[in-house]
């Protein structure tokens, strides 16, 4: 008995495009003031009040200093929800994340991979400090090899999903305290890093981080607050 050869992915993404072609056309009585509308409500609740300096600050900021065809990678947490969200691409192929919930540790090692296969292309990492904290060791690879990509940290101290699903579940806060964030170090592997508390510093690092020309971390130190308003609201 043989072996059926395995179908192409592109060959099932064509079926199903196919497949969604053929789909008798549901009416509908939106009109182009709707969807502005919503589209209006939905920037209005993923930025919401009360906080000087969360993580959809520094997802805004990111995306007006990256050019339209640089490479934005995400690891996993409360902030891939923002991102995936929040940020608007201008080309394909450039905002690199997990499909579903994965592991947390994609957000370094992608961002590096990317920068291998697109050298030209500027290319950052948005992660968090639990993920952080997994793949901080890969910074060593990229000092080696010169890799200029900074990593911007968003640290405020949380497992900022897990703390979210426990208070949505109404459970007490267990074992996703990290602690009080520290200082930043000068370096980590001898990959320089600079803190940022606020946007103006935020402004600051990024600058000089995506033009150092090598490799670089980026330590924004958020308020975790808003991801209770923000991720499942």
């Amino acid at each position: 008995m043989g072996v059926a050869a395995p179908i192409d992915a592109m060959d099932r993404m064509d079926d199903g495009i196919r497949g969604l072609a053929d789909l008798t056309p549901i009416p509908n009585a939106w009109v182009r003031d709707d969807f502005a509308a919503y589209r209006n409500r939905l920037a209005a609740a993923l930025r919401p009040a009360g906080s000087v300096f969360a993580a959809h600050h520094v997802v805004d900021l990111v995306r007006e200093k990256l050019p339209a065809n640089g490479i934005l990678t995400c690891d996993i947490g409360a902030h891939t929800h923002q991102v995936g969200t929040q940020w608007q691409t201008d080309e394909p192929w450039t905002c690199l994340t997990t499909n579903g919930w994965s592991s947390m540790g994609f957000g370094i090692p992608a961002a590096y991979a990317a920068r291998l296969v697109h050298p030209q292309s500027a290319v950052l990492a948005v992660i968090g400090d639990g993920g952080f904290q997994m793949t901080v060791g890969e910074l060593a690879m990229a000092r080696r090899l010169n890799l200029a990509v900074p990593v911007i940290v968003l640290n405020d101290g949380w497992l900022g999903l897990m703390k979210v699903k426990q208070e949505h579940g109404d459970y007490p806060l267990h074992g996703v305290r990290l602690g009080e964030p520290v200082e930043s170090p000068p370096h980590y592997f001898g990959v320089p890093c600079r803190p940022a508390r606020n946007l103006y510093e935020l402004s600051d690092a990024l600058d000089w981080a995506m033009s150092l020309g090598g490799p670089s971390v980026v330590e924004a130190f958020i308020d975790v607050a808003p991801y209770s308003q923000t991720v499942f609201d």
